[in-house]
């Protein structure tokens, strides 16, 4: 029997509440095929909460539990990254300090059993029910590794695994650090205290932040990072709400231990939400400079609140504004699907002549920016993934990570065992004394024709974003050879938006000294 309990003030809401209780029993008793009222409820819980907003959602229980995971900051397991490739597990990183990096493995390794079954084409929700499990309880995996020629088994001892909202921290040169935040969970604000700490015990004095990709998470995490950087009592964030509990202004705090370094944050059009305050608050207050694409456009509030079966309902409360006043919520008037698809629109940068339509709000220092949906940089750069012809999209949009599986491919035949090496032959052009076989896009290109035939690849176009590709294997044999920072410290060569950051790093200095 389906009940509903909350009262409605409205005959006609009530009417309806009751034709769908008496639908779902037509359904459970005359439906062809047997069939889970459950899920049909799940369902229609859905269907719900997507009619308010793109952003309200209902999270069934044992997908809230992972995302829960996600955000406290630790699961228990054995600690890699991982991807299907080829039908099987395959080892992207262990995570450092894990029981898998204890074991020994690498990169590359291939998980083809677990406890004795097949692992080959698992699907991915079954790799984390056989992988994850309490602290101290076994799997044992059987692991397939390139360059051996017989496979092995490793038991591994299920251990707490740490998750990092920090992906990348490290110098770039004399003076400079990069630090990229790739989410805002419980540990962001600690995590990215530390590490800038860390860096400036060893130099650093101006810093680049990349926000790109980042969806958000926990909106405090975002208050208290624009905090770290603001030496002043201004507002970081306002919400504005139809309950009063809604409402709400947040304010920095002048701390001994601010950061006052010039600083410039990189967002592109998947920077969205917490990421979305940080670069917004930053810009408004002209504390740093915002280089890149125009962001996402999430600007809800959302409060979560924990049902009966441990399910959970997202419901939209509050919008909310930069210091100047922004609403950063995009539209989503025209439905769902047109809220999510121009995000893959080839330009949505903003013309001069539209801009000036846009809602105009000054900045502390009296610049303008832009309201109407997303921040939008002080310097626009492209992304250079844009650019790439069809044939490369297809490459690097490529389930089977093909630079990843050729980065592999090469790695055991390169001899450099320096990482300061290995990136001045990069920067100096003169890759072929890493490996032959990264010298010209055709040895790759043969290379892929023997691994997999029938991905058809023009010569030309393959020839003509070399660069990216060959910096892309490079990165991921760095990543192999030693660790993230070094990956990233790679891809930083060819990454367009981060030489504009680059570029531009005087004018944060400014903001810094006016």
């Amino acid at each position: 029997m389906f009940l509903i309990l909350y009262s409605f003030n409205t005959e006609n809401v009530l009417s309806k509440l009751k034709s769908l209780s008496f639908l779902l029993r037509l359904v459970d008793n005359y439906y062809v095929d047997e069939v889970e009222l459950d899920q049909i409820i799940d369902g229609a819980m859905h269907g719900l909460l997507e009619e308010l907003d793109p952003h309200s959602q209902y999270i069934p229980a044992e997908d809230f539990k992972m995302m829960q995971e996600s955000l406290e900051g630790s699961f228990e397991g054995i600690g890699i990254e991982f991807a299907i490739l080829n039908g099987y597990i395959t080892v992207v990183s262990p995570i450092p300090d894990t029981p898998s990096d204890r074991a020994g493995l690498i990169g590359g390794d291939k998980i083809i059993k677990i406890n004795g079954e097949s692992a080959y084409k698992i699907k991915q929700d079954e790799v984390f029910k056989k992988l994850r499990g309490p602290k101290n309880s076994t799997v044992e995996v059987t692991i397939s590794r390139p360059g051996l020629e017989d496979p092995f088994d490793v038991i591994l001892i299920r251990d707490k695994i740490p998750i990092y909202s920090i992906t990348a921290s490290f110098k770039y040169n004399n003076d400079l650090g990069y630090i990229k935040v790739n989410r805002f969970a419980q540990h962001t604000f600690e995590e990215l205290k530390s590490s800038i700490d860390s860096l400036q015990s060893n130099g650093m004095k101006k810093i680049i932040l990349d926000l790109r990709n980042n969806g958000g998470g926990l909106m405090d995490q975002a208050i208290d990072i624009v905090d770290l950087f603001v030496n002043s009592n201004d507002t970081i964030l306002f919400t504005k709400g139809r309950i009063y509990d809604a409402n709400g202004v947040f304010y920095a705090h002048k701390n001994f231990n601010d950061k006052i370094m010039p600083i410039v944050v990189l967002i592109n059009r998947a920077s969205a939400s917490a990421s979305e305050i940080v670069a917004g608050a930053l810009q408004d207050l002209d504390r740093g400079l915002v280089v890149g694409e125009t962001s996402f456009g999430k600007g809800l509030v959302q409060k979560q609140f924990i049902l009966d079966d441990g399910s959970a309902a997202r419901i939209t409360i509050a919008k909310y504004y930069t210091p100047s006043g922004r609403l950063i919520q995009r539209d989503f008037i025209d439905g769902v699907d047109e809220y999510y698809l121009n995000l893959g629109v080839e330009n949505r940068e903003a013309t001069d002549s539209l801009r000036n339509k846009l809602p105009q709000h000054k900045t502390k220092k009296g610049r303008t920016v832009y309201g109407g949906g997303g921040i939008t940089p002080d310097i626009y750069q492209s992304s250079q993934m844009l650019s790439f012809t069809k044939d490369s999209q297809l490459l690097f949009s490529n389930p089977n990570r093909i630079t990843f599986q050729f980065a592999h491919y090469i790695k055991s035949k390169i001899k450099i065992t320096n990482f300061k090496q290995f990136i001045k032959l990069i920067e100096t052009n003169k890759v072929f004394q890493i490996s032959n076989e990264l010298s010209d896009y055709e040895t790759f290109l043969d290379w892929v024709k023997k691994e997999y035939g029938d991905l058809e690849l023009n010569n030309e176009n393959i020839q003509k974003d070399w660069p990216f590709i060959q910096n892309r294997i490079l990165a991921e044999i760095a990543s192999s050879l030693w660790d993230k920072n070094a990956y990233y410290n790679v891809l930083l060569l060819e990454d367009l938006q981060f030489k504009s950051a680059l570029e531009n790093m005087e004018k944060a200095v400014s903001l810094t000294r006016n």
